[in-house]
């Protein structure tokens, strides 16, 4: 186990990395046995529309799927929902959505809270988050990104030379 941390001691983190703008999709199933989630992931894959964030939640009354997609498939997203025939009920959408993914590199599991902390403080908004052992990924207000990162390097430390970076290149892939 870590020592206890200082009240002034930053973070050590491997880095952060921001999304391009993408919008959120939060998908409700309508029953325990409704396989319309799976239907609709496969509709967008045949579509090769490329899921950059897919969690499920089963904490809530109704299970939910959310996942995010690039902001310029928000149409493709739609004719697929009214293809599909999903009520609009059982589905939302959130524009303007960025990913924040943070790297902990072997840190403590204060990293989670600390984070959870400072966007409460700040008021900035958690639309959707997923950890793993290597990752925290946390989709927030996409406008808000850089504010957010100015903020997170006042509690962490990130590697030399490193500062919050956006994607520098895109891949798109090509229908031969």
């Amino acid at each position: 186990m870590g020592k206890p941390m200082e009240k002034d001691q930053k973070v050590r983190i491997g880095g952060i990395k921001f999304s391009e703008e993408l919008i959120q999709m939060t998908v409700a199933k309508k029953s325990p046995d409704d396989l319309s989630i799976c239907r609709l992931l496969h509709l967008i894959a045949e579509k090769n529309i490329n899921i950059s964030f897919l969690c499920h939640s089963v904490f809530t009354r109704t299970p939910e799927t959310i996942f995010c997609v690039e902001s310029s498939e928000l149409d493709a997203i739609r004719n697929i929902l009214k293809a599909a025939a999903f009520p609009d009920e059982h589905f939302d959408i959130i524009r303007s959505v960025g990913t924040l993914t943070l790297f902990p590199h072997r840190n403590e599991l204060k990293l989670l809270g600390l984070i959870i902390d400072l966007f409460s403080a700040c008021n900035f908004p958690v639309y959707s988050f997923s950890t793993s052992i290597s990752a925290i990924a946390l989709n927030t207000d996409f406008l808000s990104l850089d504010n957010i990162a100015k903020k997170l390097q006042t509690v962490l430390l990130l590697p030399d030379n490193h500062a919050p970076f956006r994607q520098g290149f895109r891949v798109t892939q090509i229908q031969v």
